[in-house]
């Protein structure tokens, strides 16, 4: 099947995103306008004490309107690689740098409006390490045994979608 994209047209920007206007043609030829969010890549990364805990976040989330608990995540900055970025965000988030470090997978967060992609993280042999914490971010860590998060998950105490899949991810690493 093919899609042709004619145009795209920048509609609103902001310090986070930007949100396009794109004009193609779908498979049977018919035309059709779609709304594409643009947004930075960025990483996740589950980081694993030496005693087995996983070191989660909880923050508030407007889109959510209330505290999630997640795993580390942040923005990949302009040079920077996933890697660099997610060992960056592990010390600003946590307090901690991972001697060990292993890609987990890659995905889209939501794409049929938002070009973001996610790149997945195990860190494990942990140290402390701080950087400080970006300016807008009030953290608190919260450390959770790999069973208690998965028995987290079932229940649907944890809802954010990076975490899930990343935890999800890891899983068969960590059995």
């Amino acid at each position: 099947m093919t899609y042709t994209i004619h145009h795209e047209s920048i509609e609103h920007r902001t310090p986070l995103f930007t949100v396009k206007r794109v004009d193609l043609s779908l498979p049977d030829g018919k035309p059709r306008v779609l709304d594409l969010i643009e947004i930075q890549n960025a990483v996740t990364i589950l980081p694993l004490d030496s005693e087995g805990y996983i070191h989660f976040v909880k923050q508030y989330r407007i889109g959510a309107r209330s505290e999630l608990l997640e795993l580390p995540a942040g923005k990949i900055e302009n040079n920077e690689d996933p890697l660099q970025t997610a060992q960056r965000e592990l010390r600003e988030e946590i307090g901690m740098s991972a001697s060990s470090w292993r890609a987990l997978g890659n995905f889209y967060l939501s794409p049929g409006y938002a070009s973001e992609y996610m790149y997945g993280f195990l860190a494990q042999d942990l140290v402390p390490d701080p950087l400080a914490p970006d300016a807008d971010e009030f953290l608190n860590i919260i450390k959770v045994s790999l069973p208690d998060a998965l028995a987290m998950v079932r229940r649907g105490e944890i809802q954010d979608s990076k975490t899930l899949a990343v935890l999800m991810l890891a899983h068969p690493l960590l059995s």
